[in-house]
């Protein structure tokens, strides 16, 4: 980088001095403006060629202010969801405080600035206790015993579990039809009332309950939702930004800025023992520095080189200790608690429970600007290193998965229940995860800019502008990567497909090659005649994003090992016992081409395809009387090759004109030796796989009042419609036509408005009314309020059947449109928001016929609007004492839950299905000081 600020220099100096009065008008002005500035400066003294300070000059003046804003829960409304759920209480204790201090650098009997050196430095704290409100479902007390006699499934009939151990082939089976109740593959007999006796009862899984809350509340229906938590969650943070400016001569500045921040981020418990599933608590940091070096060439040209270093730390902790021995779960190699996935039921243990990650960026800018005639132009060069240093073991305890299938009778839907697996001590599937060393990522940019900016005459300018960027691929500092390769012989079957490492046989230190990319954009602004109270602007842009060093070890396998075990059946017997515990696990580091087989292996994009978006917009701005502006847009963008996890992205995606095969995918050796590489469970993608499009087409239109008579006003409302092939919470239904999975974004609301004001009350002071000059001024003076009003539509409304019995075939399945039958509903409620006839749960190994989302409902929209009330206290000539109390959601108003999205079968439907239960949202109030000198 050293070689850019010369380089820059030597254009400057080449560039030709043009004639005061060759000038365009408007930069003559500019010019004088400059030069008038420069005379009051120096006759003020703010300059080092102004008059000498006399020895009874005033003091130098230091700026800043105290603030602190305060929030409690005895000002607020208690939130709608807490209410609705019986409590009468949440917590809120927040206080945020800091100040701000500027003004020149002076260090006694050592340094005078001269008014030429000046700081700023500021500190902002925040101590937050915030209650987090969750409404779960929780086994009864009955069934953590064994008893289900009382569970009934979704449409409120009894839901029977079956016991695995009486499991037996039918001798009539007729294989040529479908498994039903009328022709069953394997007979299994139901538990007696419905009950599990004691001594089938897993003890590893009668200890672990040991840590597990009971329900408390009963909000239902048929025992769901029967658990409510107001958790609190603690936030500390502590902040520190200060910066130091110092002019040297007057071409030469130099800025220094420097931040501090350390905090603590408590997560919401679910509930208070090791086995609580919420996040872990987390300890962050983070520190920056820059440094910027201006040099003004001339009056037309500066430049500015910046050196940039920043790096930001986390680690979480869940205080877990010495648990494997009490809980009994054998083999796994640590003694964090097991996580425990219970189907519906809120799961134990969590995730990462001892991670550690840092990142650093290190950032090197040199930015020239110059005026040469009419063409205002800009170049810039940057180099950026990044490194991420990541330890991340995400089930160190291992991780049990339970399904209604083994307690269910074979090939029948709505029989079993996950927790009755549990019970039994019967895993679908386990992993545990053996991570012996961090990973130590590094990547790095090369990025080079150019603008253009062309007055064509006043009120016609034209800016082109590129960016030729080069991104390096991921290395890591010791070459411990690893991804399939589809290229390689796996030696285990001779199929395509095999694990290779880094930095061997050949092979690279990066799996990635260097990718080039310009990134256009060009806009035009004119206003016609040269009026420009009117103007109409033309822009259009691409770009190329990288893809990211996510902070998790992905990619290193061989090194790191993430041993997975697997049911050959689920319906018939499980991959582990709790109380057998977990097979042996492997020893590392494993370099073999196989040690990824039977697991998620890990798949790296080895393409040269990145994310792409473009846009273009037409705007069209007016003046019109009375202070407004008025901006009318249109706008479209789209996006290709945007990143998506595998369970948007199948790689190892079973046709499905394989769910003709229908109960024999139930098998997993039979399943595997139809995907395109058998030898692996599946290939993870984690974030990282270009497959992903959108289109987006919105129109906008904004009215901006400005301060006139004391009110401001902006009011913003856009109209668009945005589609995907990838959003959702479950992904893609068929992965070989992702033309079928085209429909609207879920998340993104058609219509938005917002609305921001503030006046100045017409009271006080120089204003029209009790312009008072007495002791009362104090009363009136200073009065003004403000707020923001936000009114959104509702998301695209997307369904979700209650069963995917298609052999594993399909990650996800779509319901099915019932022909002939509405699916809106006369007065949308939270009795009725859709109507849920209009939909079928799909056959048996079929696919859905119906969209992701649905086009035509939406979900509840939402309004929120927050008021603040300001009184200003004039102390003294620069001295103010300001009172604000702010009420956000002041209305109180209540946002209405997501209707119930699952679709049953006709012969169990779920009976809440288009139903809401609940709504969210509560007045918060907070009051606040500030001092400003």
């Amino acid at each position: 980088m050293r070689f850019f600020l010369p380089l820059f220099c030597l254009l400057a100096l080449a560039t030709p001095v043009v004639a005061a009065d060759e000038q365009a008008p408007a930069n003559t002005r500019m010019q004088q403006a400059v030069e008038e500035f420069k005379i009051e400066t120096r006759n003020l003294g703010l300059r080092a060629d102004g008059p000498r300070k006399a020895k009874n000059s005033p003091k130098p003046r230091f700026n800043g202010r105290l603030f602190h804003n305060f929030r409690n829960d005895f000002l607020d409304a208690v939130p709608h969801e807490v209410s609705q759920s019986g409590a009468g209480k949440s917590l809120l204790r927040r206080n945020q405080f800091g100040f701000n201090l500027t003004g020149p650098v002076i260090i006694p009997k050592l340094y005078q600035s001269n008014r030429r050196t000046f700081f700023s430095i500021s500190y902002e704290g925040v101590r937050e206790h915030i209650g987090r409100s969750t409404l779960r479902t929780l086994p009864t007390v009955p069934e953590r015993s064994g008893d289900f006699s009382h569970v009934v499934d979704l449409a409120g009939a009894p839901l029977p579990i079956y016991d695995p151990a009486s499991t037996r082939l039918n001798p009539g089976f007729d294989p040529t039809q479908a498994v039903s109740t009328e022709n069953l593959q394997y007979f299994r007999d139901p538990f007696p009332n419905n009950v599990i006796p004691q001594n089938r009862l897993d003890p590893v899984a009668q200890r672990a309950l040991a840590y597990y809350p009971t329900p408390n509340t009963n909000v239902g229906p048929f025992f769901q939702n029967n658990y409510f938590v107001v958790s609190p969650q603690p936030n500390t943070a502590n902040g520190v930004i200060a910066r130091v400016d110092h002019t040297l001569l007057d071409r030469h500045r130099f800025n220094f800025n420097l931040s501090i921040s350390n905090g603590f981020a408590g997560a919401a418990k679910y509930f208070d023992t090791v086995a609580d599933s919420s996040s872990p608590d987390r300890t962050f940091q983070s520190r920056r520095a820059s440094l910027d070096y201006v040099f003004t060439l001339s009056a037309q040209s500066v430049n500015t080189l910046t050196v940039d270093a920043q790096t930001d730390g986390s680690q979480d902790a869940s205080g877990q200790s010495d648990f494997a021995s009490q809980v009994g779960v054998t083999g796994a190699g640590s003694d964090v608690f097991p996580v425990f996935s219970l189907g519906a039921y809120l799961p134990m243990g969590n995730a990462n429970p001892t991670s550690k990650n840092t990142r650093n960026n290190f950032i090197y800018t040199d930015a020239f600007a110059t005026r040469i005639h009419k063409h205002n132009l800009r170049a810039t060069a940057q180099f950026a290193q990044s490194q991420v240093n990541t330890f991340v073991p995400t089930y160190p305890g291992g991780a049990f998965t339970f399904s209604p299938s083994i307690t269910s009778l074979p090939g029948i839907n709505n029989t079993g229940l996950a927790f009755a697996s549990f019970v039994l001590g019967a895993a679908d599937s386990a992993q545990v995860s053996l991570v012996p060393s961090p990973s130590y990522f590094r990547k790095h940019r090369l990025l080079f800019s150019g603008r253009d900016q062309y007055d064509i005459r006043p009120g016609l300018t034209v800016a082109i502008a590129g960016t030729l960027q080069v991104f390096n691929p991921r290395t890591e500092k010791f070459d411990r990567q690893s991804t399939v390769d589809p290229s390689l012989i796996n030696p285990a079957n001779g199929l395509p497909g095999a694990l290779t490492f880094a930095g061997q046989n050949g092979t690279g230190r990066a799996f990635q090659p260097t990718i080039t990319r310009l990134d256009p954009s060009a806009s035009l602004a004119w206003s016609p005649g040269g009026n420009t109270s009117r103007t109409l602007r033309l822009g259009y842009s691409r770009s190329y994003s990288p893809v990211p060093v996510y902070s998790v070890q992905f990619g290193t396998q061989g090194f790191n090992g993430y041993d997975t075990f697997t049911s050959p059946n689920v319906q018939l017997e499980p991959a582990v016992t709790l109380s057998g515990g977990v097979p042996a696990l492997h020893a590392l580091p494993d370099l073999r081409p196989t040690a990824a087989n039977d697991t998620h292996a890990d798949f790296v994009n080895q393409t040269s395809a990145i994310p792409t978006t473009q846009s273009a917009s037409i705007t069209f701005e007016t003046k019109i009387p009375g202070s407004v502006i008025l901006t009318s847009a249109v706008y479209a963008s789209n996006g290709k090759n945007l990143l998506v996890s595998s369970t948007t992205a199948n790689l190892d995606a079973i046709p499905p004109s394989a769910l003709v095969y229908r109960d024999q995918l139930n098998d997993l050796n039979f399943r595997r030796s139809l995907s395109p590489y058998p030898q692996y469970l599946g290939l993870n993608l984690y974030a990282s796989y270009p497959a992903g499009r959108y289109r987006r087409q919105a129109a906008y239109l904004r009215l901006e009042k400005r301060t006139s008579s004391g009110l401001s006003i902006n009011a913003y409302y856009e109209y668009g419609k945005q589609f995907d092939d990838y959003s959702g919470p479950y992904g893609r239904q068929d992965e070989f036509n992702r033309h079928n999975e085209w429909s609207q974004t879920v998340g993104v609301a058609i219509q938005h408005l917002s609305l921001s004001y503030v006046y100045e009350l017409p009271i006080g002071a120089n204003k029209p009314f009790m312009a008072y000059t007495d002791w009362r001024h104090v009363l009136v003076d200073g009065w003004s309020f403000s707020g923001v009003s936000t009114i959104s539509g509702g998301d695209p409304l997307y369904l979700h059947p209650q069963f995917n019995n298609t052999g594993g075939v399909l990650p996800v399945v779509n319901v099915n449109v019932v022909p002939g039958v509405d699916p809106h509903v006369p007065n949308q409620g939270p009795e009725l928001w859709y109507n849920p006839a209009a939909f079928d749960q799909p056959a048996d190994f079929t696919m859905g016929n119906a969209a992701r989302t649905h086009n035509d409902i939406r979900l509840p929209g939402s309004q929120i609007h927050d008021l603040s009330v300001n009184k200003r206290f004039s102390l003294a000539a620069e001295r103010t004492l300001e009172f604000s109390a702010s009420g956000f959601n002041f209305t109180n108003h209540a946002n209405w839950n997501d209707p119930d999205n699952v679709i049953g079968p006709a012969s169990a439907p779920n009976l809440n299905a288009g139903r809401i239960i609940g709504s969210r949202g509560g007045r918060v109030v907070q009051l606040g000081l500030r001092l400003s000198f």
